[in-house]
């Protein structure tokens, strides 16, 4: 996996900036009465938690001067490629850490080999900034990796985060053929991601683009994800979410879920998957949870303005993910909503509502679905419906046809 800084952009390679304040606005906490759809005007932020007015997406922080401390002063850190920098990026990034000022990890033009990078704070420093100019390569040989991740932040308020960073935001970066998530984000609230680029071949398993759990007020917008796995996947405990503008594919589409599978597993609320695109993906709009599952819940959910090309699955809730279990999901689904939806697909079932037979769901909405078969069946040459427990009601134009009750 790669990041790197668009000033090479010129050189024929994907060059881009990892900026990362504490200055950014708190996010609006919603209510469960707030429907998703209204939301949109809200959940770019507002200052303070539990009310305010809405801001504007765009407002800039106030200008921050940051102690710049360059990697390159730190050795054995050089940007050949060959050399181990591990050690000297970790030098810098203590003292980074650790001053009393605003600082910046700069990582200068060229390409630094790494092993685990942690980043992991309390820090004393009030704010900081991790700036990519070259290009972070990792090492090769797997051993290098013992804890099976490459770059960990932890702990560091107002920074790129990945676990227990708070107020954070994570833009411009190119991820490139990771070997496992490209990017995770747990355990934090008022996180933004945006304009990212996201690419792993479609054949290799669990490369999730951005997978989030345990999180409150989150916004992924404005960004390119193809990959063998979930463009996004949207885990336990998420809470006031916001997937906007994103291009997936391949991949296997905009999750929520997998859920269910441990017992220590919390409520997912309050979802908004808007204006995406999904191009030859396995799954569109997909809600998966596992048999023999805890007693929880995923409510208050829409897909909405959502365009499929070629996609298998456009729409699909499968609460029989993962049935090496005999016992029925028991994670309850309420008030779903699939709105406006359109585009193509190669699978003759385009919309598949497969609920738990243990607590079926509630409050599923589809209304103005239409997706066109352009598969390879003579016989058929229509899509379908397929309902399960599902309760649902359909409205608007609907091709399919939705299910009979």
């Amino acid at each position: 996996m790669s990041l790197e800084r668009n000033l090479l952009q010129n050189f024929g390679v994907w060059c881009l900036v990892l900026l990362v304040s504490s200055c950014v606005a708190n996010a609006h906490n919603f209510d469960d009465t707030f429907d998703p759809i209204t939301r949109r005007a809200l959940v770019a932020g507002s200052q303070g938690h539990g009310g305010g007015h809405p801001v504007d997406p765009g407002n800039q922080s106030p200008q921050v001067h940051y102690k710049v401390v360059d990697v390159s002063k730190f050795p054995p850190a050089k940007g050949d490629g060959k050399c181990d920098s591990t050690q000297g990026i970790m030098k810098a990034w203590a003292e980074v850490c650790h001053c009393n000022a605003p600082s910046k990890l700069l990582i200068p033009k060229g390409t630094w080999l790494t092993a685990e990078l942690d980043f992991r704070g309390p820090c004393e420093a009030p704010h900081i900034m991790i700036e990519i100019q070259g290009i972070l390569l990792g090492k090769p040989d797997k051993q290098a990796f013992p804890r099976g991740w490459w770059i960990n932040i932890m702990g560091v308020h107002g920074s790129f985060v990945l676990a227990q960073s708070n107020h954070s935001r994570v833009e411009n970066l190119n991820f490139v053929n990771a070997k496992g998530f490209n990017m995770k984000v747990f355990e934090a609230e008022d996180v933004t991601i945006t304009n990212l680029h996201i690419t792993s071949p479609d054949e290799s398993p669990n490369t999730d683009g951005i997978h989030i759990g345990r999180i409150r007020d989150v916004r992924i917008l404005d960004s390119f994800i193809g990959t063998g796995d979930d463009c996004v996947s949207i885990g336990d405990g998420s809470i006031d979410i916001l997937v906007k503008n994103i291009m997936c594919g391949p991949g296997h589409g905009i999750s929520i879920g997998s859920l269910g599978r441990f017992e220590y597993e919390t409520d997912v609320r309050n979802v908004l998957v808007d204006n995406c695109t999904f191009t030859r993906t396995q799954n569109g709009a997909r809600i998966k949870t596992f048999h023999d599952s805890p007693q929880i819940a995923a409510h208050n959910i829409t897909y909405s303005n959502l365009i499929m090309t070629d996609v298998y699955n456009p729409i699909i809730i499968d609460q029989n993910y993962a049935v090496s279990k005999p016992t029925p999901s028991k994670v309850k689904l309420s008030d779903i909503k699939f709105r406006n939806i359109k585009g193509t697909t190669w699978s003759n079932i385009a919309v598949s509502l497969n609920c738990s037979s243990a607590v079926p769901c509630q409050g599923v909405e589809l209304f103005d679905v239409d997706l066109r078969y352009t598969g390879n069946n003579t016989v058929d040459k229509i899509t379908h419906s397929a309902c399960a427990h599902a309760n649902a009601k359909f409205g608007g134009v609907m091709n399919p046809p939705g299910c009979k009750i």
